[in-house]
């Protein structure tokens, strides 16, 4: 503890900003060797005398660091819809970590934590043009799982006040489950959804198993879209046995970065028919920062409850996530305490903008909205359309270039009602090898074997997948860095893997 702090300060900025100077040419992940060799070096108990700061920070930049991932955030990792770190945002996050401040309640004469998280969150309703006033609940989560977890928890209290079993205003999270209700009570219905939200449902008591979760037929001209008449019967046949539903919604499928195009009726349908509809956008909504492509998630802003993500394409750190619904109560209905048992301490923390203590999950939480809040302050609503912009650009180009590309086969190309010639709706190309390659897709394992050998190169990552039942590859583009010389390495990767 006796280390000259500013020293090792100036050592650890001098280490990130080389790192900064050289991301782009870094190898996107470590060796094998690298990471062993980290492990191996990890110490096998706590130490009975602690090494100090500066012994432990040569340890972790030699040691460690060399074995985690290289470089995640930089241009070329294209797994997972991973986004980068814009510069405001990397530095707003070291100041965040200096300043250590516990964002959990609201204390206007003390703190303007809060308020900075609450014009971070309007700022990102500006960004999509979406008016402030459609979502009155908002808040700063740990990512879409924790936004899709608070979003079917909106939907069950909701669905339970509303049902015909239940007195009204009838609360799951006060009371518990009500014993003459329909089994199940809710249903969950979509197509395509994330596994994230399947796990949301187990945590919020819903269940996640094959009684409470349906999927819909989808459209015949649409493999990402709903049947429109097949989702109107179901509505009214729970409706007239008085079960809740819960219709989840993909704005960017996680394998194909594709949208289904009738969100508006859907969204309808389930007015008129009291279902919830949770709207999960964690990359896709970012379509709407950009003119062009905001067509892709017409009807978002009807969702009950909306799911983004900020350390995808906002391009800040993990971990971001964003939640919106359209009741200020929705959230401190279950999650804030009653009158009858607020914690002393808090008796007296009424304010105009509510504590995070009462619209999120965790009673502690770090300044994860300064990061956000600097980088949206920074680039602006051109500067986040223009990242969108030349990601989109990125992946249709390199989705053009597989699509003529002799040994490779192009998996997802967008429905004919797109834009012609557009060869992937958004920021995911889906590919896979053509038949008598070594990658050839009716081969075992063709397309581990081939993700494994362009990750193997270390200049460029994807991941594997599955989609129309035949596994394929997948390249995410969501890194502001992401630009012209890296397209040349990714075209020089899929040449020598077939070579």
């Amino acid at each position: 503890m006796g280390d000259d702090f500013n020293a090792l300060l100036t050592k650890v900025a001098a280490h990130l900003a080389e790192r900064d100077a050289t991301l782009d040419t870094l190898p996107v992940t470590p060796t094998l060797e690298a990471v062993h060799a980290a492990v191996a070096a990890l110490p096998p108990a706590l130490p009975q005398t602690g090494l100090g700061t500066g012994q432990t920070l040569d340890y972790l930049l030699s040691s460690v660091l060399p074995g985690c991932l290289t470089a995640q955030n930089g241009p070329r990792y294209f797994g997972f819809v991973t986004g980068g770190v814009t510069p405001a945002a990397q530095l707003a996050d070291i100041l965040g970590s200096g300043y250590d401040e516990n964002v959990q309640v609201t204390l206007e004469d003390t703190s303007a934590a809060t308020a900075v998280e609450a014009r971070a969150l309007e700022m990102v309703l500006d960004l999509l043009e979406i008016p402030r006033d459609t979502y009155a609940g908002r808040t700063v989560t740990t990512g879409a799982t924790a936004s899709n977890i608070l979003g079917l928890a909106c939907a069950r209290e909701a669905l339970y006040a509303a049902s015909p079993h239940t007195a009204p205003g009838y609360s799951y999270a006060a009371s518990g489950p009500p014993s003459n209700m329909p089994s199940p009570p809710i249903v969950v219905l979509g197509i395509h959804p994330h596994w994230s939200i399947k796990k949301a449902a187990a945590l919020v008591g819903l269940g996640n198993g094959p009684t409470v979760f349906h999927s819909l037929p989808a459209d015949p001209e649409d493999e990402l879209d709903i049947d429109l008449p097949a989702l109107r019967g179901r509505l009214v046949a729970e409706r007239a046995v008085g079960r809740g539903v819960i219709l989840t919604y993909g704005l960017g499928e996680v394998n194909t970065g594709g949208f289904g195009r009738r969100l508006p009726e859907v969204a309808e349908l389930c007015r008129q028919h009291g279902a919830w509809l949770h709207v999960d956008a964690a990359f896709g909504g970012f379509a709407g920062a950009v003119p062009a492509l905001r067509h892709l998630v017409k009807g978002m802003d009807m969702a009950d409850s909306l799911t983004l993500d900020g350390h995808k394409w906002l391009n800040v750190p993990y971990d971001c996530g964003l939640f919106f619904t359209r009741s200020a109560h929705a959230l401190p209905s279950f999650l804030g305490p009653s009158a009858a048992n607020t914690p002393a301490y808090l008796a007296a923390a009424e304010a105009t903008i509510p504590s995070p203590l009462t619209v999120n999950i965790e009673n502690s939480r770090r300044f994860r909205a300064l990061p956000l809040f600097a980088s949206l302050l920074a680039l602006g609503k051109d500067g986040y359309a223009d990242i969108v912009q030349r990601n989109v650009a990125f992946a249709r180009r390199v989705a053009a270039h597989i699509a003529a590309h002799p040994k490779y086969e192009l998996v997802n190309r967008s429905p004919a009602w797109l834009v012609n010639d557009v060869p992937v709706p958004l920021n995911i190309v889906l590919f896979r090898g053509a038949p008598g390659t070594r990658f050839d897709p009716h081969g075992a394992d063709a397309h581990s074997r081939l993700t494994a050998a362009i990750n193997g190169t270390r200049r460029v990552y994807v991941s594997g997948t599955q989609w129309g039942g035949t596994g394929a590859v997948r390249l995410a583009v969501s890194n502001w860095r992401t630009g012209e010389d890296d397209f040349d390495v990714v075209c020089a990767v899929l040449d020598e893997v077939m070579a």
